[in-house]
């Protein structure tokens, strides 16, 4: 996958104007015609979709023969897929890091070791306070949830920094049209295989915190 990080755009239109049928292989990259890179040029992304959709308006294919507006049905919905991954930039890293080196698995039921006991406490606190009656000790754990908060946000934060650092390796690796470097790429797994533990962490932190005021 990595020799292929200049892959030339796939067209869905045909050059006498028709829709072509999209193959399964082609990615979220090729058929919005970007590179496959960590930063991308979101206006220009969001140009080339917009282009294509009106393209491919029903409005267009009303009178069109059943196969013709399959096709278009099909197309537009890989358009949009594409398009709601490619421009949210999390989903892009993991979607650019599982087509680099296979699906993640995001939702194993073991949280990561290193973070174990801290999103244990946590929750456990969270359960707590959820029904807790005495003030006083109510209080207490309230303050034991916003500490809690704080230091799993800075933990969200510290995962962005990093993947920020990383997608630079990632795209400068590609601008050279060489392979994504192995460590950067076992790197980025890790961070978003603890991604969703941290996240749900903080949730029902927040939604703990909500419903007691």
């Amino acid at each position: 996958m990595s020799e292929a990080t200049k892959e030339k755009p796939f067209s869905v239109f045909n050059e006498d104007g028709e829709i072509e049928a999209i193959p399964a292989e082609v990615d979220h990259f090729v058929l919005l015609g970007v590179g496959r890179k960590c930063d991308l040029d979101t206006e220009a992304l969001e140009t080339k979709f917009y282009e294509l959709n009106r393209k491919l308006h029903p409005d267009f294919f009303m009178d069109a023969p059943v196969a013709v507006r399959i096709r278009s049905l099909d197309a537009t919905a890989r358009i949009n897929e594409a398009y709601q991954t490619l421009k949210d930039p999390i989903a892009r890293v993991i979607y650019l890091v599982q087509l680099e080196s296979g699906k993640l698995e995001e939702n194993e039921r073991t949280p990561p070791p290193e973070l174990f006991e801290e999103i244990f406490e946590a929750q456990e606190a969270a359960e707590e306070f959820q029904c807790c009656v005495d003030e006083e000790e109510a209080e207490n754990l309230r303050e034991r949830l916003n500490a809690a908060m704080g230091c799993f946000s800075a933990l969200r934060d510290g995962q962005h920094t990093a993947l920020d650092k990383l997608g630079a390796a990632w795209d400068e690796a590609m601008e050279k049209n060489e392979s994504a470097p192995p460590e950067v790429v076992r790197k980025m797994r890790s961070i978003l295989g603890q991604r969703n533990y941290i996240e749900n962490t903080l949730t029902s932190l927040k939604r703990a915190l909500e419903e007691s005021e």
